[in-house]
């Protein structure tokens, strides 16, 4: 699902339209997740985009048309939020392209496990509901997992290709990676309390594709799990467009502070820079990494490999 940047990158720099009064909105809450100390839930306030769900059956262009218009939203800036987490409420607003984010203490209600959280307007006429992972004590081992090309066929190395997917298929029609959901459940049912399991899909799509990706993830098997995408906007807040090294390092170096008491699970796959992504982290945090698997998918035979990064299973060949 990751869209080539110098193609797209135009879409998010175009001058936000202006939301009229009687748009219809929607709040988009990304992802929820933290300890008994303190948690984050981050999210977006944009015009809700109505139409058939994606089918077997959809033809190209109509894939086309749903994923452009996914690109391209209108965001309603400054508007005031309330999340209720735990009986507990708190208060923010979106930036000026519809963003919002909070990171504070965890209420003491807030349970082990999935927290059902809803983030609404003060008046309520605007409402959604989500839910936040709240890390069990018991749960140690995390898992952080890429997307493309590891969950999801996606020919990252062959840019014309990775293109015709991203754009022109939808999440029913897409391939997964073979044997890499079955996988991933392996590694959360090594928590004491799997169902709660700290699993993140770490993603360089937009965020606008994220309802894509979720429902791909769920069609497909994949454990539950907190999904991180790209944050895209013109200004200083926004993440990396195209230094992916940058974008995944800082997301993960965040989730290495933020859960303290893990060690995490890294997988990923050799079409990108993801093997020396994980290289560097565990030579600089040794103690938080239990494992690198990397699925094999560059045709380049001498591509680098990494001793001490395991074949994610099945072992994969290329062009196969």
């Amino acid at each position: 699902m990751r869209v080539i940047s110098v193609v797209i990158a135009s879409m998010f720099l175009w001058p936000a339209a202006v939301v009229l009064a009687d748009d219809e909105l929607v709040i988009q809450i990304q992802h929820g997740y933290g300890t008994a100390k303190n948690f984050v839930i981050e999210g977006r306030v944009v015009e809700k985009r109505s139409g058939r769900a994606p089918s077997a059956d959809d033809s190209r262009w109509r894939n086309l048309w749903r994923n452009l218009r996914l690109l391209v939203n209108d965001e309603q800036g400054k508007l005031p939020l309330r999340i209720t987490l735990a009986g507990q409420g708190f208060e923010t607003r979106t930036d000026r392209e519809g963003y919002f984010s909070v990171r504070a203490a965890t209420p003491a209600a807030a349970k082990p496990g999935w927290n059902p959280v809803e983030v609404g307007t003060p008046g309520g006429e605007l409402s959604a509901r989500a839910s936040v992972l709240i890390v069990p004590l018991a749960n140690r081992l995390g898992v952080i997992s890429d997307f493309d090309d590891t969950l999801i066929i996606s020919n990252v190395t062959d840019k014309s290709k990775l293109l015709k997917l991203s754009l022109m298929k939808n999440p029913v029609q897409r391939q997964a990676a073979p044997g890499m959901a079955a996988f991933l459940r392996g590694l959360a049912a090594r928590n004491p309390q799997p169902a709660a399991a700290p699993v993140f899909y770490l993603s360089a799509s937009p965020r606008q594709l994220q309802s894509s990706i979720q429902s791909f993830l769920d069609q497909n098997g994949y454990p539950r799990g907190v999904l991180l995408a790209k944050k895209v906007t013109d200004d200083k807040s926004s993440d990396p467009l195209t230094d992916q090294v940058r974008y995944k390092t800082t997301r993960i170096e965040v989730l290495l502070r933020e859960l303290p008491g893990l060690r995490f699970i890294l997988i990923g796959d050799d079409g990108e820079k993801d093997p020396e992504i994980y290289h560097d982290i565990r030579t600089r945090f040794p103690e938080r990494v239990e494992a690198i698997y990397i699925r094999r998918v560059h045709p380049d035979p001498d591509r680098r490999r990494y001793s001490d990064q395991r074949p994610a299973p099945p072992a994969v060949v290329p062009g196969s």
